[in-house]
């Protein structure tokens, strides 16, 4: 968010935000993890924030994300949908 120029603030609201979704599971990622990430840098030329997307991924046998983020398409193992192409279930 702060390289689309949002505020503190902004962030903050964002992330409070996330407390009221009562099946969103966090998934925390370990030193290990963090270190795994950085193999996926260099193989699939990633930064660091898509590495970790990719990290946590692994760890939960996920290979479908929901992104904006069309960095990740360099990972052939994913399948990445733009939310626009989503449709909302109810």
């Amino acid at each position: 968010m702060e390289r689309e120029g949002k505020k503190p603030s902004d962030l903050s609201l964002f992330l409070s935000s996330l407390l009221g979704y009562r099946s969103l599971q966090i998934q925390y990622l370990s030193v290990y993890d963090r270190i795994e990430a950085t193999t996926h840098m260099e193989s699939f030329k990633v930064d660091f924030d898509d590495s970790t997307t990719y990290q946590a991924m692994k760890n939960l046998k996920a290979n479908q994300v929901i992104s904006f983020d069309k960095d990740l398409d360099k990972i052939p193992s994913i399948k990445r949908f733009d939310p626009k192409q989503v449709k909302k279930k109810v």
